[in-house]
């Protein structure tokens, strides 16, 4: 130890014991401990107000106080000062609550020497420090998140305001140039509009990453039609359907009612389709849903023939900002949060989402939900649940 002097506070009230701890560390003369001994807890509450001390011993059994309440009264009085707890019982279960209390060690009086006691005094000091130190982190981290968090809601709503004023303009102007498909006008105006609404799916994904990080996202179940509910995304995915690419959507010929958040499996499903076209550029994407009588889940696939993702790449795909091809080079846009967002309400909606892909063959997600969602207490399952053994298929192929 340094030749700086520890003070030392002994809450105990059994003389003997205190005489005892006394000379074992009076055996300890290089540790340079300067101990101060009182019985009572309101005594050591008056001099922690007074004085500095570096380490508590604390007996658990005192005239005005017994134990594990000793240690959180004493941590009231002393917040920063390690606690090293003495007890007469070797008592594994108490020291446990001890530590969890906030006291940095715990020994067994009997068990006592020179050389465990100074040790102890020592190893307290530097935990405490060592966690302050890391609470003050933590809470840097924390304030640094929100300061995060803050910036890209106000800047992403600033952002908004004038995009949509700008997409605004720009179907005027292509409303204008309908007669002159063919001019540079007409087309650049068609470019303003494309590029505005992906700059504002892009805003919108932020502003949703950050209501999910925030906890301001909440499920809302309702009873779907799966049928309905397919068709319905089938129509809204043919406007990101590219030259080249086919669309094929294979649906058993009657799918049941569920209960699910709507909102959120649209823009779960929506997220991976489009990542499924948009990393496609020739072939197909197919999209198929099963339903599970057995496990009451609903499991969606959705399968292409793209570029795929390499085996290094898998593990990280549903990371924040990441993209499957992250070179500077990439041909694809997009903040890589998609399938961050797809991860998340997956999982928001009691589900997981898996995925299979080769590097130059393609991709396959496979999106699993429950169809009973709780959501404050059991959802109410649908009543008209129907349940099919057909095998009949429904496809609806889309190309352009």
């Amino acid at each position: 130890m340094s030749d700086s002097v520890t003070r030392v506070l002994l809450i105990e009230d059994n003389p003997d014991d205190a005489c005892l701890l006394r000379e074992a560390l009076n055996e300890a003369r290089e540790a340079h401990i300067d101990l101060v001994h009182v019985e009572h807890l309101d005594e050591a509450a008056k001099l922690l107000r007074q004085e500095t001390f570096q380490v508590i011993l604390l007996d658990l059994s005192l005239p005005d106080s017994q134990g594990i309440e000793t240690v959180l009264r004493v941590q009231d009085h002393a917040p920063s000062v390690p606690i090293i707890v003495l007890t007469g019982l070797a008592d594994d279960n108490i020291a446990l609550q001890a530590v969890r209390a906030g006291a940095q060690d715990y020994l067994v009086k009997g068990d006592i020497d020179a050389r465990i006691l100074v040790r102890s005094i020592r190893y307290a000091s530097e935990r405490k420090q060592a966690y302050e130190g890391m609470a003050r982190l933590a809470a840097d981290l924390a304030r640094a998140n929100r300061v995060k968090d803050d910036f890209l809601s106000v800047i992403s709503h600033e952002l908004r305001t004038p995009l949509i004023a700008i997409m605004g303009y720009a179907q005027l102007l292509e409303a204008d140039l309908s007669g002159e498909a063919t001019s540079e006008h007409a087309k650049a105006a068609c470019v303003i509009r494309q590029k505005s609404d992906e700059l504002l799916r892009m805003i919108r994904r932020i502003l949703e990453v950050v209501k999910i990080e925030t906890g301001q996202v909440m499920v809302v179940p309702d009873i779907i039609d799966l049928a309905e509910f397919m068709k319905d995304l089938s129509k809204s995915i043919l406007v990101a359907v590219k030259k080249n690419v086919a669309v094929e959507w294979e649906c058993s010929a009657q799918l049941p009612k569920i209960v699910t958040d709507v909102t959120k499996l649209n823009e779960i499903l929506q997220n991976i389709i489009d990542n499924a076209i948009k990393f496609t550029d020739e072939g197909r994407v197919t999209i198929s849903v099963r339903y599970a009588p057995d496990t009451r889940s609903v499991e969606f696939t959705v399968r292409d023939t793209g570029m795929g993702i390499s085996r290094d790449v898998l593990p990280v795909i549903f990371d924040k900002f990441h993209q499957a091809d992250s070179s500077e080079k990439r041909d694809h846009e997009g903040v890589g949060l998609g399938l961050y967002i797809a991860k998340k309400f997956a999982e928001m909606l009691h589900g997981k989402i898996t995925v299979e892909s080769h590097l130059g063959t393609g991709s396959e997600f496979t999106v699993t939900i429950l169809d009973r969602l709780p959501a404050n207490g059991d959802a109410p399952h649908p009543k008209d649940q129907q349940q099919t053994n057909s095998n009949t298929t429904r496809k609806w192929a889309h190309a352009q």
